[in-house]
């Protein structure tokens, strides 16, 4: 992305439509407004006609300074006729002006985020608004949006903030013993709190914890394909493949994130089981445990295989690329070429985000960041000791553990610089009196 760029896009839905509009960011947006006869007050829609390299086509445009924008910039809108050839020819002819281009996908809240206008989380609401497949999960983008959560992040990273910076103030003055900014007992209770409300965030954000990932079962008969998208969908060698029946002995599971495909998608456990005609004793359990399948059959004839009745299923005819007959709605796949392979894990993601609506309010940043700040503040707390006569580890180490996960939540939270934490020390002791 070249921020200094004016970019231009089709802001509304696809297809055909009565009005359709395209959006204009960067310095030239004026320029383009003007050009279409609409250059006069911000913020006032103006008749105008865009010049399409001969033809002209009517138009209504409005254009409106910077910062008080969306993006933050100078910001132009055209509203033509919804044809979408007529769309095509119209961005065309804007983006062969000089300093102007078509934007990247996710563009203009791109540059809303790098320019103040958005935060993470903001930015982040917008792809799972887009992304939402039900009301709770609309309703968990509105919640992301709102920064419901970052305001709970906000004050756990302000109390690890102030915590380090005691920690920190005793480290400076470790050689005068008539000074202590916090006895051993109220640091303890302080980083029991930390872990308290580290604990309370990850349990209000379903999915973030392995152990509550959905399973994601491939079944199908012998030599059916499944070990090959096993791979596939994972994007590495894991299981072994073979022309042989009966390759796969054991299930094997592996997460397979589907954010890539699928904004705001979650993590799944992904189970790669032996083929069977019927399901074994170990199959069966498996299956049990599953939450969604994925039957693959190459020849799309769908016999009978002892699938639980209750299990939600999505069909997947393997070896695509073989002659066969016709699919029949399931989602048609070749593993060898990865052809259609995107539209299979937006199917799995959308069939988990029915299973469980609302997951989709944790991303894998998120749940990440939350791992990382909760693994810092368990070393912390076995930093101070006091079990089984173990004794206390050097301040330095606590402080690096503190600062660890105060990096950690400052992705989401935004961070604490280590001089704000010395400005915390300050600001609560008057030093020298």
């Amino acid at each position: 992305m070249r921020p200094g760029d004016t970019i231009v896009a089709v802001a509304s839905a696809p297809g055909r439509s009565v009005r359709a509009v395209v959006r204009c960011s960067g310095p030239a947006s004026r320029s383009i407004a003007s050009a279409a006869g609409g250059g006069g007050a911000p913020r006032t829609f103006g008749r105008g006609r865009l010049d399409l390299n001969g033809p002209s086509v009517p138009c209504l445009l409005w254009w409106a300074p910077g910062p008080g924008t969306y993006t933050g910039e100078d910001t132009a809108e055209l509203l033509l006729p919804g044809h979408p050839a007529l769309l095509d020819r119209a961005v065309a002819q804007l983006i062969a002006r000089p300093g102007v281009r078509l934007a990247a996908p996710g563009e203009f809240t791109a540059r809303a985020y790098l320019n103040g206008r958005l935060t993470v989380d903001q930015a982040e609401a917008v792809a799972l608004t887009i992304a939402a497949r039900n009301d709770a999960e609309l309703a968990a983008a509105r919640r992301l949006a709102r920064s419901d959560g970052a305001r709970a992040l906000g004050g756990l990273a302000d109390l690890i903030a102030d915590t380090l910076a005691l920690v920190e103030a005793g480290i400076d003055f470790a050689d005068q013993e008539s000074v202590e900014f916090i006895d051993p007992g109220a640091l303890a209770a302080r980083i029991d709190e930390i872990a308290a409300r580290l604990d309370w965030l990850g349990g209000s954000a379903p999915g973030s914890a392995a152990d509550d990932r959905q399973r994601v079962a491939l079944v199908g008969r012998p030599n059916s394909g499944k070990s090959t998208l096993f791979n596939a969908l994972l994007g590495r060698r894991r299981a072994v493949t073979s022309d042989r029946p009966g390759a796969t002995r054991d299930a094997l599971v592996e997460p397979l994130d589907l954010s890539r495909d699928a904004p705001g998608g979650l993590v799944v456990e992904l189970v790669d089981l032996p083929g069977v005609d019927r399901p074994s004793d170990e199959c069966s359990a498996a299956l049990a445990e599953a939450d969604l399948a994925l039957w693959c059959d190459p020849d799309a004839a769908w016999a009978p295989i002892g699938l639980p009745d209750a299990l939600p299923a999505i069909r997947v005819r393997t070896k695509a690329d073989l002659p066969g007959p016709p699919a029949g709605g399931a989602v048609e796949v070749c593993a060898l070429d990865g052809s259609n392979l995107p539209a299979l894990r937006r199917a799995i993601a959308d069939a988990a985000g029915l299973l469980h609506p609302g997951r989709a309010l944790v991303t894998p940043r998120r749940a990440e960041a939350w791992l990382r700040a909760s693994a810092a503040v368990d070393r912390a707390r076995a930093s101070l000791g006091g079990a089984g006569g173990q004794r206390p580890a050097p301040a330095e180490l606590l402080a690096a553990d503190l600062r660890e996960a105060l990096d950690a939540l400052g992705d989401l939270a935004g961070r604490v610089s280590p001089d704000e934490v010395i400005g915390r020390i300050y600001a609560t002791f008057c030093i020298g009196k």
